[in-house]
């Protein structure tokens, strides 16, 4: 092992200060590694071998070896004993690899920049991602992150995505679960919305502390646990629009079963209601729709740091027509983004036609549109229990019409009046209230 080192170091010590592998022939090649020798010049590397630039010479006429480059220097005086020639067939080591950056700085200072450049972009963020939104769009929230300081240019030392989480479920209540994380020169910021329901207006300026649950539709009570407050219903419970579900009014009663008082708290618990939805929907049979033309015009532009720098747009003499927008952001890597990005704009030209759907088509249409509407209830955290809807065609007119039975959460919270919860006093002499 200690052997390996010292020849690693021999190596190293060698390409630092540059050798030269050279051929030596003509006169007397052996006679010059003598004369070498007896001058501390060292050779290290020695083979016979046959002169190919000129005439060919015996194998012992024709030496190839390796010599440093400061000895190389003092070979001239005992080439003239020796009548023996060194040609330099290659050259080795840091001065030759310096001499070759000077020669071609230009090439290597523009490496050296664009290193330069590549890192110091690599401490921005670039690029911001947001994904799982369903009723926040993408838009709105990176507005709300630019108003906290987070925004494509930003540096990335001065992000903590924790508290980008913190803030996120601070200020949007319907967002349940935020996860901020850094890749690269992007910052990715994925959501999972919840339903929640929310204090009215009322609740909120009296108190924010004490209030009761009430049903905001009628129904039959499906589901129920109790955190705190008092439960006014049960499993299976008829109840009306406004009736309370749970009451924030807690009795506290001592022994004998007497009313000491009333306390108050923020009712709290979950509970669903099986109820329904009043469903209709209609669309005339007649439609129109577009048939693209061939004709189509291309624009593009280049934004660099935020700002466009190159924008061709051509001019639109289409009556009718689509406009479809691609961008892309320039990256080096995965997740590693560049403040450049790409914009490819198409203006596509249409006519515009009509046809009549027949009543197949009508009927399949509907039931299309009612699975929307099924699935974006879903969404809003609703469980579809049944639906009960006709399609009919009649006069030009395809309708729909029923009842979707669903189980959700529909309650809200109520504020508590004075008059539920004090207790009034008698006085046991008079019989008047105090």
């Amino acid at each position: 092992m200690k052997g390996m080192v010292i020849y690693l170091l021999k190596r190293l010590i060698r390409w630092l200060r540059g050798y030269l592998y050279i051929m030596m022939a003509g006169g007397s090649p052996e006679h010059l590694i003598n004369l070498c020798s007896g001058k501390g010049i060292v050779l290290w590397g020695l083979s016979y071998g046959v002169n190919k630039n000129k005439k060919q010479l015996g194998e012992k006429d024709v030496i190839y070896c390796n010599i440093l480059l400061k000895d190389y220097r003092e070979l001239r005086p005992l080439v003239r004993k020796a009548k023996a020639v060194p040609y330099i067939k290659e050259r080795h080591g840091f001065p030759f690899f310096l001499r070759h950056v000077i020669r071609r700085k230009v090439y290597y200072l523009g490496i050296l920049l664009f290193c330069a450049l590549v890192y110091t972009m690599s401490l921005y963020i670039w690029d911001i991602s947001i994904e799982g939104g369903y009723k926040h769009t993408e838009e709105q929230l990176m507005e709300y992150l630019q108003t906290t300081g987070v925004y494509s240019g930003v540096k990335i030392k001065s992000i903590e995505c924790p508290r980008i989480e913190e803030n996120i479920r601070r200020d949007f209540s319907d967002i349940g679960w935020v996860s901020a994380e850094i890749k690269g020169t992007r910052l990715i910021v994925r959501i999972v919305e919840t339903v929640l329901p929310k204090l009215n207006s009322e609740t909120k300026k009296t108190s924010l502390n004490t209030a009761h649950l009430v049903a905001t539709k009628d129904g039959i009570v499906n589901y129920i646990v109790v955190r705190s407050g008092t439960p006014k219903v049960e499993l299976g419970s008829v109840v009306k629009k406004g009736d309370i579900l749970i009451s924030g009014v807690v009795p506290v009663v001592a022994d004998g079963e007497t009313l000491v008082e009333n306390k108050t708290v923020l009712a709290d618990g979950d509970i669903s209601l099986r109820t329904y939805f009043e469903y209709e929907d209609s669309f005339p049979l007649k439609y129109t729709f577009p048939v693209y033309t061939n004709h189509k015009k291309n624009g593009y532009s280049i934004t660099l740091f935020g700002k466009k720098i190159f924008s061709h747009m051509p001019r639109n003499s289409y009556t009718n027509y689509d406009i479809i927008t691609e961008a892309s952001t320039l990256k080096l890597v995965r997740n590693f983004y560049l403040p450049i990005s790409f914009m490819k704009t198409t203006i596509s030209e249409y006519n515009i036609e009509e046809a009549i759907f027949s009543e197949t088509e009508a009927t399949t249409l509907a039931n299309k549109r009612l699975l929307r509407y099924l699935e974006k209830l879903t969404n809003q955290g609703v469980t579809i229990l049944e639906q009960r809807v006709d399609v009919k065609v009649e006069n030009g007119t395809c309708k729909s019409a029923g009842k979707i039975i669903v189980e959700e959460p529909a309650w809200d919270y109520n504020p508590i009046n004075d008059s539920e919860w004090r207790v009034l006093e008698t006085d046991e002499h008079s019989g008047d209230n105090n």
